[in-house]
C-alpha cells in the first residue's frame, strides 16, 4: 500500500515538474507559437516631411535631423517584431537619414526592455511623447562604452567609446557574432518618399538560414544607444531546406 501511494506521488511530482518546465520554456521562448512567413518587409526609420510635433520640435530647417529634439520619435522599426520561416528573407527599407544596420543572434528569451536598459536606462523612448522626458535625448551617452547582453547574459555587442568620431568609432561597430552590417562608412539612403508602395528608400535584404531570434539594430550610435532603434526577427521552423 505504501509503495503504491509513493508511486502515485512520484508520478504526480513528475507530471507537475514536466508541466512547469514546459510552461517555463514556452513563456521564456519568445519565438514559440509564432507563425512565420517566407518573406517579410520592415520599415527601418521614418522620413519626416513636416514638423514631428509642436515646439520644442523643430518647425523649420533640418526637421528630424541630429539637432531636432524630437528626432528620436523617428528612430524605430515598423514592425518591431517580425517572424519568418527558416531560410526566409526579410527586406528592410530605409526611411530618413543617418541609418545603418547590423544583425546579431540573441537568445530566444531576449526582450526589448533587456536590450534597451543596457543602451539608455529608463523608459522606452518610443513611449515618451515629451522630448524633455527622454533622459538620453541628444546626450553624450551615445559616445560612451556599452556592453549589450542577451536574455542569457551572453555578450552580444561591445560598443567601444567614440574617441575619434571616425570609422569605426562613430558607429555601433562590433564584429564578433555579427551576421551582417550595412552603412558602416556611409549611411544608407533613406529616399525622398515616406513608407508606402511608392517609397524609394534603399532596400537591404537578408536571408535567415537557421531558427532563432535575431537583433536588428541601427549602427548610428545616437539612434541605437540613445533612442533604442532596434527590433527583432524571429525565425521558426518549416522553411525550405
Amino acid at each position: 500500500m505504501k509503495a503504491r501511494v509513493a508511486a502515485v506521488f512520484l508520478i504526480v511530482f513528475v507530471v507537475v515538474a514536466i508541466s512547469s518546465l514546459v510552461a517555463w520554456a514556452q513563456k521564456g521562448d519568445l519565438t514559440h507559437g509564432r507563425a512565420g512567413v517566407p518573406t517579410a518587409s520592415v520599415d527601418f526609420g521614418v522620413l519626416a516631411l513636416a514638423p514631428i510635433g509642436p515646439p520644442p520640435c523643430l518647425q523649420t530647417g533640418t526637421i528630424g535631423g541630429p539637432t531636432d529634439p524630437c528626432a528620436y520619435l523617428l528612430h524605430h522599426l515598423t514592425p518591431e517584431e517580425t517572424t519568418v520561416t527558416r531560410n526566409g528573407e526579410v527586406t528592410f527599407q530605409i526611411h530618413g537619414g543617418g541609418h545603418g544596420l547590423a544583425i546579431y543572434e540573441v537568445s530566444k528569451d531576449t526582450t526589448r526592455n533587456e536590450i534597451g536598459q543596457l543602451l539608455c536606462p529608463g523608459d522606452d523612448p518610443s513611449t515618451i511623447s515629451n522630448p524633455t522626458l527622454h533622459q538620453c535625448n541628444l546626450s553624450p551617452n551615445a559616445n560612451l562604452a556599452h556592453v549589450v547582453s542577451d536574455g542569457h547574459g551572453d555578450v552580444v555587442i561591445v560598443a567601444s567609446p567614440n574617441v575619434t568620431n571616425a570609422h569605426p568609432d562613430n558607429r555601433l561597430w562590433y564584429v564578433p557574432g555579427r551576421l551582417m552590417s550595412a552603412g558602416g562608412m556611409q549611411f544608407l539612403n533613406g529616399g525622398t518618399i515616406p513608407a508606402g508602395p511608392a517609397s524609394n528608400g534603399q532596400l537591404i535584404t537578408y536571408q535567415f538560414l537557421k531558427t532563432g531570434r535575431y537583433l536588428v539594430i541601427c549602427i548610428n550610435r545616437t539612434h541605437s544607444l540613445n533612442d533604442w532603434m532596434f527590433g527583432f526577427v524571429n525565425v521558426v521552423g518549416e522553411g525550405k531546406n
